[in-house]
Parts: C-alpha cells; structure tokens; sequence
C-alpha cells in the first residue's frame, strides 16, 4: 500500500485575517493589564510615600510663604513633651529629698500633656513667633555666631573652657528712702501715753556699785597643732572630653524621639536671637517709675467705710481700727500698710484714688472689686522699679510688639493636620503622682 506524501496546507486568507487579529487582541489585553498592573503599583507607591515622605513634609501651618513641616512640628512637640517629663521628674525628686508636697505643680504638668492637640497647638504657637521673631532679625541685622552657640552648649552641661563666669551683678536692692518727719508721724502716730510724775533727786535710790576687780592678763602661749589637719579632696577637672561625654549619652536619649544634634543647635541658634531680639525690644522700657506708699482699711459696704472715716476723724488710731475692722487679713496687723507700689498693679479705681492723695492725706470711701477702703497717703516719689515688676513690664512690651509683628502676616494653621499628626508621647509618668 502507497502512502502519499502530505504537503502543508496553504492557509487562506481567510485564515491568515483570523490570525492577525487574534494577535492583534492578545497585544491590546496585554497592554492593557500592564496600564492597569503599572496605576496599581502607582497608587501602592503613592500609599507608601504619603505615609512617609509626603505625610512627613506636609505643611501644619504657613507664616506667608514659609512653612512648617509636619517633621519638624511633630519632633518639636515630642521635645517640649520630653522636657515637661524632666520637669516633672525634678520636682518629684525634690519632694523626695526635701520632704515637701510638689504633687500641685505635677499634677498641672500631666494635666498639660493630657490633651495632646493643645498642646500641641502650643507649641506651634511658639515655632510660628520664632519664624517671625528670626525674621525681624535678620531685617535688623541681628546674628549669633557658632562660636557664641558652641558655648551655650556647654554652658547647658555646666562646661566652662574659659573658667566659671562671675555671676552677673543684679541691681542693688533700692533702700528705702529716709522717712520724712510727717512720714514719720503718721506711721507711728498712736496715743498719747499719760505723762508719769517726775521724781526728784532726792528721792532717787542711790545705788552703789564694786569696782570691777582687776584681772592680770593672761600669757598668750603658741600653741603649736598636734595633728596635721585633713586635707579636702581635690575636684576632678571637668575636661572636654567629659562634656562631649555628657552631651553624647544625652543625645542618646533625644535621638529616641527623632531629635538630632542639628535639631538641638538650631534650638540653641533660636533661643540666643530670642534673647537678642527680646533686649533690642525692650531697651527703652524705663527702669524707674512715680510710686506710692499707701495704706488702706478695708470694709465690706460703704456705711461701714463712713464709719472707719468717721472714727479716723474723730482721732483714734489707725492702726487699732484697721487691725479691729479691715477685711485685708494679709496686712491689717500691721496698720493696712501696702508698701510702696507703681500704676498698673492695683485695682484700676483703688489705684486711681491713691495717686490723687496728697501725702498724709485720707481718702473718701473708695470702691473696687475687693470692697470698700479709707486709703491714706505715706509717701510719693521715683523709685527704681523691682526685679519682678521690671520683668513683667519687659514681657508685656515684647508681647505687644509681637502682636503687633504678626499682624504683618498671613499666618494660617492646618487644624485638621495637626490633630491628625500631634504625637502624644512621651507619655506622662502616673507613678510621679502616686
């Protein structure tokens, strides 16, 4: 039996139409899932990169066209976080050692870090004053060498290359002034004691009295020591390379939250052109204002405040009735004396009243929010202004001007971001409080 040789097929066009478009489908199915595979893997890496490097440089608030990352906020909080912690561990110490009750003051640090978004918010207040306080700076020409930054470093960790500074001389303590002799009279003015009768020299007792008895003097003897005394041990220099240790092992702790040593120099940077920034501010703010002595009787209602006139009229004693009647228990003992005081810290009417008075002179009955008071005038003169009040008037100038400076600004703050991101460690230490 024959076989015929097979011959291949000579496909048709028909069949070669087919082909090409079957390959032609397989080539745009391809296609398309690569499109499709490429958004998914797309949209994984946006998801990632959103998380961390976008999450990361998202602004939380602009001061104009200057930003604050989410980094940078989120690493400011945990630091402000970490320094209240230390404070709080401080004073729970010294309440160990000094057997004192410091339970208030850390109990209103773990109120503080109890609401992490006002915090927070805090804290962002505070970065957005020093973009605009550096600012300023750098308009006025105002700059802090790294060398002047280095030493603010170690003067942190009580390292001094150049020897322990002398402390600052703080103001002399202002005396006060002589009293005047009508000063003099109505604070010590009290009632006339009754004269006692004179004695004559006849009838006083004429004591006699010994000599003392003489006594020799006695020999000094050079006394030699018997024992050589205890020499104190010496202090263990305190080396550069024990501050770069110190430093170092703190930094430890910093880099746990995100904090480098960039991070802590800049800090340092911010702080020292606050601080240059604050005295230019304040350099005018006077050092010297017109004060008053005063003191004052206080009573709950104005019948009563008659009365206390009435009586003061009538000659009695301020001092009697004051510590008889006045309601002031923190100075009433001792004659309602208020010191010496400048405008701006009394009750507005209360302070008003007083600085209309003549020396000597007693006021009408005055209201304030306290009550009602018979004020008298002691003494009126400029005096130097205290450490406290002086820092309370330097605080409220720069305050103002910082108002002021950031009226200057489009400032806007993200607050869906910030709740979004605010750290709310480190957390606070309950076993402080037990």
């Amino acid at each position: 039996m024959s076989t015929k040789s097979q011959e291949p097929k000579t496909p048709t066009k028909k069949h070669l139409a087919r082909s090409l478009r079957e390959q032609r489908e397989r080539r745009r199915m391809l296609i398309i899932a690569s499109i499709v595979f490429g958004l998914i893997l797309i949209v994984l890496i946006m998801g990632v990169l959103d998380q961390t490097v976008f999450k990361d440089n998202r602004p939380v608030a602009k001061v104009n066209d200057q930003t604050i990352r989410t980094e940078d906020f989120v690493k400011r909080v945990k630091l402000q976080r970490m320094n209240r912690n230390s404070l709080a561990m401080q004073y729970y110490q010294f309440g160990q050692s000094l057997g004192a009750d410091f339970s208030q003051y850390i109990q209103s640090i773990q109120t503080e870090l109890s609401n992490p978004v006002q915090f927070g918010n805090g804290v962002l207040d505070f970065m957005i004053d020093e973009i605009v306080i550096n600012n300023y700076a750098k308009e006025n020409g105002i700059t802090v060498s790294e060398e002047a930054v280095q030493e603010e470093l170690q003067n942190q960790f009580g390292y001094y290359p150049n020897g322990t500074p002398t402390p600052e001389n703080t103001p002399t303590p202002y005396a006060t002034s002589t009293m005047s002799a009508e000063q003099y009279l109505i604070i010590t003015a009290t009632p006339t004691a009754e004269p006692t009768e004179p004695v004559s020299a006849d009838e006083t007792e004429v004591v006699e009295t010994t000599p003392a008895t003489e006594v020799e003097p006695t020999e000094v003897v050079d006394a030699e020591p018997t024992e050589e005394p205890t020499p104190f041990p010496t202090a263990t220099p305190y080396t550069q390379e024990a501050f770069e240790e110190n430093f170092n092992t703190s930094l430890e702790t910093y880099k746990e939250i995100g904090v480098s040593r960039e991070d802590l120099i800049d800090g340092l940077r911010n702080q020292l052109i606050y601080e240059k920034v604050f005295d230019k501010i304040t350099a005018d703010v006077p050092t010297e204002e017109e004060q008053v002595w005063a003191r004052h009787i206080l009573v709950g209602s104005l019948e009563e405040a008659l009365a206390v006139k009435s009586r003061l009229e009538a000659g009695e004693d301020w001092d009697v009735i004051a510590a008889e009647v006045s309601t002031d228990d923190s100075n009433k003992d001792r004659g309602g004396d208020l010191g010496w005081f400048g405008k701006g810290v009394m009750d507005p009417a209360f302070e008003e009243a007083a600085f209309a008075l003549e020396v000597g002179e007693i006021s009408n009955p005055v209201q304030s929010s306290f009550g009602w008071h018979i004020i008298q005038m002691v003494g009126k003169e400029v005096r130097p202004i205290d450490n406290n009040r002086l820092q309370q008037l330097q605080s409220q100038v720069f305050a103002d001007w910082l108002a002021a400076e950031k009226e200057k600004y489009t400032i806007e703050k993200f607050d869906d971001r910030i709740a979004e991101v605010v750290p709310s460690e480190p957390a606070f230490d309950t076993r402080l409080l037990q």
